[in-house]
């Protein structure tokens, strides 16, 4: 026996063992944790990291994820993570997993250490949130000190410049990025991309037709017949698209509308009025409450979107110090990582937990690859609560789409301060809370609604601010003696600058107070404010709908050609694969689908 040959390999293959048996799990835990927090921008902790290789396994308990908002409080924590990993796909570098268990899922729960890390910079505010705040903050109704009973004697000679107006910019920036949209989807509309690819089914056509081989033939115009199906159902798909994205376009003028209200309001404070419409009002008594629970559904919403990434059938490269290696798909290939199915449980709310279950399916970096859509269901019902979530989120096309609804009901509340105390405010205690949600998710755009009502609640006016006496009674009278309240949001725009626009039924009774306290005095202000900002916005305003009418007909005068000319090119293209469908002995006729665009 040659010891001097076994003895090395032996010695090399205790350390391999020992290195994975002893360090393997520990590096893995410290990798998971600084990965994580570098994600929450907070302080992560994880009690266990379990690995196996002889039948491939992952368990991780005890993991709590800091708030980088709050010092104190978790954004989420769960009790397990666990899962199996396939065997032969590993030896591919792929993780496939066909099922996951994730226990004991928290949120918001608190903590006793800080979740601050150092040399962290703190997570900037998106720019419609700082807004949204702004806004219920610097309205007329901040100046109620000023407030008088009758407006400016000389208002009619007030004067309004352009260039004070933050609508007029508004517009000037909508023009511009209209122009560039719509120059990107004009692009994609025109039939230049289709021309080449009915070029190439012709030339295909042509060929077929001359060869002698029967058999050969035949295959030859099946696969043509399959190019023209699938190029008037991308055509089809590409056209949905670009409607649904000029669409959004559109949404975007009420970015301008908002702008052109706050002109309105301060033209209004200017005449020592307030000019507070049911719009201006809902901002200013529910946007504080709602915008940071907006911003974080929409922060993950976008966390979810940047790993989600279009086109995931295309070659991967990656590039290193002596080279670029090149990685194509095959034909039946796993994704680099899946998680089939998910069987998730947990709580939800922190006083009176609700327990809830549920599955997500579908995870995976490559959704192109494997061809389905990713669907959550979580459930949940105790006490008179139920909580009812679904998600569908399908990156499979060459868009993301996404539908998502959440259902909540019989949550108790137990305070909620609406409004700035400094000017008009409410206090909602106890009741009873209802939630209801849809987000839609297309490409980029958003499209969302949701309603929150309160039951049984005592809402107590704030108006101690308010020195016009007239006024501090009528606000204060609108108010009492409500027991429900009603708040909306709605949501447009894109995920990188969504447009939110907020409803409460307090805001009708609150501008019910101002009409009455202020009379006829505070409609004929109004009007007077309104006019003057429509007139020195009105050759923008003009512009900018010229603008979107005529891109909005070229397009679908371009999507109208296109389709013809699909549609004719297709026909024809199939007309004559029929002819040429004729049986042959022991053959039997080539079938052929109905061409329809």
């Amino acid at each position: 026996m040659r010891w001097s040959y076994l003895l090395p390999r032996f010695i090399f293959l205790t350390l391999v063992w020992a290195f994975f048996f002893f360090a393997f799990d520990p590096i893995l835990k410290w990798s998971l944790r600084k990965g994580m927090e570098k994600a929450a921008g907070a302080r992560v902790e994880i009690a266990e990291v379990r690995t196996s290789f002889l039948h491939p396994s992952f368990q991780m308990g005890g993991v709590t994820v800091g708030s980088a908002k709050e010092e104190f409080t978790n954004l989420l924590e769960f009790s397990e993570l666990r899962f199996n990993i396939e065997g032969s796909p590993l030896l591919e570098k792929k993780f496939i997993i066909d099922e996951a268990l994730l226990n004991g899922l928290k949120f918001g729960t608190s903590r006793k250490t800080s979740s601050r890390l150092p040399l962290i910079k703190e997570e900037e505010t998106p720019k419609f949130i700082t807004d949204l705040k702004a806004e219920g903050k610097d309205m007329a109704s901040d100046r109620l000190g000023d407030l008088k009973g009758d407006a400016a004697k000389d208002a009619k000679d007030l004067q309004i410049s352009a260039d004070s107006l933050s609508s007029v910019k508004v517009y000037e920036e909508l023009q511009k990025k209209y122009e560039a949209q719509y120059a990107e989807l004009s692009k994609k509309a025109g039939s230049a991309e289709y021309q080449a690819r009915i070029d190439a089914i012709k030339a295909k056509y042509q060929e077929a037709d001359q060869q002698k081989d029967f058999i050969k033939k035949a295959k030859d115009l099946a696969k043509i017949e399959k190019d023209v199906k699938k190029l008037s159902e991308d055509f089809k798909n590409d056209r949905k698209l670009i409607e649904e994205t000029a669409s959004g376009i559109q949404y975007g003028l009420k970015a301008a509308e908002d702008a052109r209200k706050k002109d309105i309001e301060a033209v209004m404070g200017k005449m020592k009025m307030p000019s507070l419409d049911t719009q201006s009002l809902a901002k200013m008594l529910v946007g504080p409450a709602i915008a940071d629970k907006t911003q974080t559904a929409l922060k993950w919403l976008a966390v979810a979107r940047k790993y989600m990434p279009d086109k995931s059938k295309k070659a991967i490269q990656t590039d290193s110090g002596r080279g670029r290696t090149v990685y194509f798909p095959k034909e039946h290939a796993f994704p680099s990582f899946l998680i089939r199915k998910m069987s998730v449980s947990g709580e939800a709310g922190l006083d009176v937990p609700l327990d809830f279950s549920g599955t997500v399916e579908g995870i995976t970096t490559q959704p192109q690859i494997y061809g389905k859509p990713l669907i959550g269901v979580i459930k949940g019902g105790k006490a008179g609560r139920a909580l009812d979530f679904k998600a569908l989120l399908d990156n499979t096309g060459e868009a993301m789409k996404g539908d998502m609804s959440l259902k909540y009901s019989g949550m108790a509340v137990k305070e909620i301060m609406l409004g700035n105390p400094d000017s008009i405010g409410a206090a909602v205690t106890g009741g009873t809370g209802q939630f209801y949600g849809t987000l839609n998710l297309a490409g980029e755009n958003l499209r969302g609604d949701a309603i929150f009502r309160i039951e049984g609640a005592k809402v107590a006016p704030q108006a101690d601010s308010i020195k016009f006496a007239p006024l501090k009674t009528s606000v204060i009278s609108s108010m009492s003696g409500l027991t429900s309240v009603g708040m909306g949001i709605k949501i447009g725009g894109t995920l990188k600058d969504p447009v939110i626009s907020l409803t409460t039924d307090l805001a009708d009774k609150l501008s019910n107070a101002f009409k009455g306290a202020f009379g006829a005095e505070f409609e004929k202000a109004k009007a007077d404010a309104q006019a003057k900002v429509d007139a020195a916005l009105k050759p923008y305003k003009s512009k900018l709908e010229s603008l979107t009418g005529s891109k909005q007909k070229e397009l679908k005068d371009k999507l109208d050609a296109g389709q013809k000319n699909i549609s004719t090119s297709g026909d024809n293209i199939l007309n004559g694969l029929k002819q040429q469908a004729t049986p042959a002995p022991g053959l039997g006729k080539i079938k052929l689908p109905k061409f329809k665009l």
